[in-house]
């Protein structure tokens, strides 16, 4: 089959269409709406929006290609394909479907010219791995007897793997590779040349292998153990031990590796980055960071490569940047990143290809533009040092010109678009208006047809002027953006050529350029405000102040210019003008409303001036006026603009009289209590908190908002409420034993799961807090604060229902306490409810009794009366971390329980004789 001829299809040529509505304004009637396609013409259709926007409708080229492909016109396709390359040249995708489709129809030709064209410029390993099948398909190593086949398959892998070997996703190849090493003549192990040669190939293959980050990596080494150990034990240990680094540094790059791009999507198909706020913005930003994440971590070297194979880490760091800019190939940034890492590492060649790529790519880049020009003014004394000024000038200008040519075909589009949905609003209002036309007349309605046409004419006139509106914005953006490249092309030719003459056709200078960018138009002030003060700070011409006075006609109500020419008038000493334009633009700008805020700037400028060096009388007029312009301004902040200078005010200055009360340190945080080392009374002290189940007392009932009599707080230490709280009463049948098993599921909810409120201080301990007397007031045995407060954090005051639940188990709540046990017993069953742990206490359980002083044993009473059960986690008398001992007798009176209660005969009584009491202070420690 012969080789595919390139044959350009042109898109028909849509025929002007006239336009008889006469509303449309004269400046937008040039471009009309075109020919309308019929429904059939697929072909046509897709050719028109390929024509409309080459490089954001990648949809329609796709779709063209495969309409020419299913019709069987192969040419066409291929003619699309070759149009497709020029706007995606590194689409690798797509690469691999034409070459799909010339070996599918036998043309050997077509598909080497397919990889001669894309192969070098597209590392990608889907299009590679095509490139390898393609040559096994030609060279048959079956009926090889020469050998040439497979020496030719050989360099073939040699050359894939020396482009895309480092790629992580290159496995597969490599294992390939390994399998047709394997495959050649010859044994491993063999003593024959033959076969010594396959086995260093075979380890040389593996050797390489293991150093990349991929994910066959561990299957490659344990083939390679396997290898080497079969054939001598001694050198294989020998061999594997130098690898091991290598490959251990492979094995966890490729686990950072593989987190750091996971949300990659590596494709070959760029698209257009949203604009912010639209559709897709946040996705595509997202691709981009992860992208410079990928980048910077080949950047930080974690192969540790740089410097014992410099050669390797420019590689891989080179190959993942051509990597990221085939996936965004419109983000200039990555472009310009690239371009400077390569110049940075010495990378010449490839650096100015990132950046004549990135210019092809991104044509209305200012970024890529300017670092290209930057590029060539910097070598144009190495590269082009035997050529004159007017040659370096053409060499300067070249990429300028290129994006300014971008940019004013740019706003042109702009115009005929915008132009074209004004015609088509005009064509779908005219219909309205037809068809309401005809219902009104069947309905016979005068009046309210005239209220439909008012309606429709005023809708008509908000979408056009939303529409004007719309492309006025973008196209003042384009204005703004190619007045600075041309502000850019004057700044470079002065330095190239100097001031020039504008008349010079061939060292016309900056001059030259200013003069260029006027005939052109589109401008904005910027341009002339640098091209004047060149002139004046560069050159010392009179002609900065012509340039000004010119730019004063032509933007009368631009404030940034008039506002930089006031500058420059008062730099040279012209107060007169200064004060002449200051009242004619402030004038001109205050009769508007529209404008009145743009002209704060102005007045603030000669606000500034007059306080610095005019009279105070002037400086009163002038605050007089601008109050009276803008009356919501403070006028204290006018009066202290008069002595501020740029980052400083020194009437708000705010001077250090006395630093005891000035500088006080704020609060940390919310005080929990007050410190024991302070005085302070019991009734000053922080009270309990009633929190619900978290005493063995009854609950007692909380104070409501009731409109009975207030509920009085009395200052008694118990602070005993009046009344008990009454029982919950059970609730029968299926709903009682829904919410029974509700509170089972939140009993055993772990605290970091439940919804439950912030955890309060107990009452108890809250209280005992409150109680403890000052230091000071110790004079033979003290607390050890650690001690204390390790003792409260770690003891556990169990709730009425924890307790009661314990008592008729016959098991005491577990009680957390990291002392030691003198005579430890076995330990016991684990029977501990769940919110405790449920597990075997650690510290075996209590001896007999209390140790007195004078060595004997004391026993302690059971907290629990009618209770079985073994001794509390407390019994032994901590005295070895520095607590005191407990008394040495017992009490006159019942022992406490953990909570710092008197036992009680019956827990389940609801009344009783008397209130439960405390245990008195004094016998918590020996005096």
């Amino acid at each position: 089959m012969p080789a595919p001829t390139s044959q350009t299809v042109s898109a028909p040529q849509p025929s002007p269409a006239t336009n008889s509505n006469p509303t449309i304004p004269s400046t937008l009637q040039g471009p009309t709406l075109p020919k309308a396609r019929l429904p059939h013409d697929t072909t046509g259709i897709l050719e028109d929006r390929i024509k409309e926007d080459p490089r954001g409708d990648l949809d329609a080229w796709l779709a063209l290609i495969k309409e020419h492909r299913n019709r069987n016109k192969l040419d066409d396709a291929r003619a699309v394909y070759e149009r497709f390359f020029k706007v995606f040249p590194q689409a690798a995708e797509i690469w691999v479907e034409w070459a799909q489709m010339e070996l599918d129809n036998d043309n050997f030709a077509g598909a080497e010219h397919v990889f001669g064209l894309s192969l070098l410029s597209v590392l990608s390993v889907q299009l590679w791995t095509t490139y390898l099948n393609y040559v096994r398909r030609r060279n048959d190593l079956m009926n090889d007897v020469s050998g040439a086949a497979r020496t030719v398959v050989s360099q073939a892998y040699d050359f894939v793997l020396a482009n895309i070997g480092i790629d992580s996703q290159a496995g597969r190849i490599w294992q390939d590779y390994i399998q047709f090493i394997r495959s050649a003549p010859g044994q491993i192990g063999g003593s024959s040349w033959q076969d010594q040669q396959k086995m260093d190939q075979l380890r040389k293959a593996y050797q390489r292998a293991i150093n990349v980050p991929m994910s066959t990596l561990n299957g490659i080494w344990k083939e390679y153990d396997q290898f080497e150990m079969g054939l001598n034990k001694i050198t294989g240990r020998k061999f594997l031990q130098e690898k091991s680094p290598g490959y251990m540094s492979a094995r966890s790059a490729n686990t950072a590796l593989e987190n750091l791009t996971r949300g990659i999507i590596r494709t070959t198909l760029p698209k257009l980055p949203p604009a912010l706020g639209f559709d897709g913005d946040q996705e595509y930003l997202q691709q981009v960071d992860l992208w410079k994440k990928w980048i910077a971590w080949e950047q930080e070297d974690p192969l540790v490569l740089k410097e014992e194979e410099p050669e390797t880490y420019k590689q891989r760091v080179l190959y993942v940047f051509k990597q990221a800019v085939m996936a965004l190939r419109f983000w200039p940034e990555v472009w310009a990143d690239a371009a400077d890492w390569c110049f940075a590492n010495g990378l010449e060649s490839e650096g100015d290809s990132f950046l004549n790529d990135g210019v092809t790519a991104n044509p209305e880049s200012c970024l890529i533009t300017f670092k290209k020009a930057d590029r060539l003014e910097t070598t144009l004394s190495t590269n082009e040092a035997d050529k004159g000024p007017a040659e370096h000038g053409e060499i300067i200008r070249a990429p300028y010109d290129k994006l300014l040519d971008t940019l004013y075909d740019m706003i042109k589009r702009l115009k005929t678009r915008e132009a074209q949905d004004l015609a088509k609003l005009e064509e779908s209002a005219a219909l309205d208006a037809s068809i309401s036309a005809i219902i009104s007349k069947a309905e016979d309605d005068e009046e309210e047809k005239e209220a439909d046409i008012r309606a429709r004419e005023a809708a008509k006139a908000s979408q056009i002027k939303a529409i004007q509106q719309g492309y006025a914005i973008q196209a003042q953006l384009i204005s703004r953006t190619l007045s600075f490249a041309w502000i850019a092309l004057m700044r470079s030719m002065r330095r190239v050529q100097g001031k020039g003459q504008p008349k010079d056709p061939l060292v016309g200078g900056m001059r030259k350029i200013f003069a260029d960018a006027r005939q052109r138009g589109r401008l904005t002030s910027d341009v002339y405000v640098v091209a004047a003060l060149l002139e004046h700070h560069v050159y010392k011409e009179a002609a900065g102040t012509k340039i000004f006075e010119r730019g004063a006609k032509l933007f009368p109500e631009d404030v940034n210019f008039t506002l930089e020419y006031l500058k420059h008038l008062v730099s040279i000493g012209d107060i007169t003008n200064a004060r002449v334009t200051f009242e004619t633009v402030v004038s001109r700008l205050i009769q508007k409303p529209d404008m009145v805020s743009k002209a704060k700037p102005l007045y603030a400028f000669f606000h500034k001036y007059e306080s610095e060096y005019g009279e105070l009388s002037q400086i009163a007029k002038l605050e007089k006026r601008m109050a009276e312009v803008y009356p919501e301004d403070p006028r204290l902040a006018t009066f202290a603009a008069r002595y501020s200078a740029e980052g400083f005010d020194p009437t708000a200055v705010r001077i250090i009289v006395s630093p005891s009360k000035q500088m006080k340190p704020k609060p940390t945080g919310p005080s929990i209590m007050q410190s024991i080392e302070q005085p302070t009374s019991i009734q000053n002290s922080p009270r309990p908190h009633y929190v619900q189940e978290v005493s063995p007392r009854p609950q007692y009932l909380q104070a409501t908002n009731s409109p009975k009599r207030p509920f009085q707080i009395e200052d008694d230490d118990l602070n005993r409420p009046r009344k008990l709280a009454r029982g919950e009463s059970p609730l029968k049948g299926a709903a009682g034993r829904r919410l029974d098993q509700q509170k089972r599921l939140q009993q055993g909810t772990p605290t970091w799961q439940s919804n439950a409120p912030p955890f309060v201080i107990p009452r108890d301990i809250t209280f005992l807090l409150s109680i403890i007397p000052r230091a000071d007031l110790y004079t033979s045995t003290k607390f050890k604060p650690e001690a204390l407060v390790r003792l409260l954090r770690e003891t556990i005051v169990p709730d009425f229902s924890t307790w009661k639940t314990a008592r008729d188990q016959s098991q005491p709540p577990v009680q957390r306490y990291d002392g030691t046990r003198s005579n430890p017993l076995p330990p016991r069953p684990n029977v501990y409810p769940q919110q405790y742990g449920g597990q075997i206490n650690p510290f075996g359980d209590q001896g007999s009794g209390w140790h007195t002083s004078d060595g004997s044993q004391t026993q302690y009473q059971d907290p629990y009366p009618g209770a079985t059960h073994q001794r509390d986690s407390y019994s032994t008398p901590p005295a070895i971390h520095g607590l005191p001992p407990r008394p040495a007798v017992p009490p006159p009176f019942p022992v406490p329980s953990r909570s710092g209660y008197y036992g009680v005969a019956d827990a389940g009584q609801e009344k009783r004789d008397k209130p439960p009491q405390l245990l008195p202070a004094y016998l918590w420690y020996d005096r």
